[in-house]
């Protein structure tokens, strides 16, 4: 697959506000699950569609989305992160194709340590990238639920590095609000 030399479709003006931000990726998987989701009988049809602790990490608005399929962590830049774009992920290219959960992966630097994620692409939103961290949501009655099976996650790694004594930024960040914060933050 040959790359762009750059293409990054960033969030309209109006979503530079995080809330409008928020509730317009609610939205846009709202219109996902009725198109994709309504009848698939491998997902949750019982869990809302929810974004929960919202942060800022240098450029990109970070955050956990809960839909029915997945929980899911995106990360939304205020600019051009400079990745570049394949061509058939291109604004122009994505047009009547269908969703896709899982785009073409990149690795993300944020404080001192990478993650990878999965590039997206929305024309409500504009390109964005998705590190899924749970794609069965079957065993799950409620968001409760679902963000204490995380949390368990959470606490398991960090016992795992404390045992090994070795520390890591990226994810202590990254994690420090998903685990402390409220669940029905938006």
């Amino acid at each position: 697959m040959q790359l762009a030399e750059s293409f990054w479709q960033t969030v309209p003006e109006a979503l530079q506000n995080d809330s409008a931000l928020l509730t317009t990726v609610t939205e846009e998987h709202r219109r996902i699950y009725t198109s994709y989701f309504k009848y698939d009988l491998a997902v949750n049809h019982a869990l809302p569609i929810m974004t929960h602790a919202f942060r800022r990490l240098d450029q990109w608005r970070v955050f956990l989305l809960l839909t029915p399929w997945m929980l899911a962590r995106l990360f939304i830049p205020d600019r051009d992160p400079g990745l570049p774009v394949p061509p058939d992920w291109q604004p122009q290219a994505r047009i009547g194709r269908d969703y896709q959960v899982i785009g073409p992966v990149f690795d993300l630097s944020l404080l001192i340590g990478k993650q990878k994620a999965h590039l997206n692409h929305s024309p409500a939103i504009g390109h964005y990238l998705l590190h899924p961290l749970i794609l069965s949501m079957l065993n799950f009655q409620t968001p409760q639920e679902v963000f204490a099976a995380w949390n368990q996650v959470i606490e398991t790694r960090n016992r795992n590095l404390q045992q090994m004594e070795q520390r890591n930024p990226l994810q202590e960040e990254i994690t420090r609000r998903e685990f402390f914060n409220g669940l029905f933050n938006a």
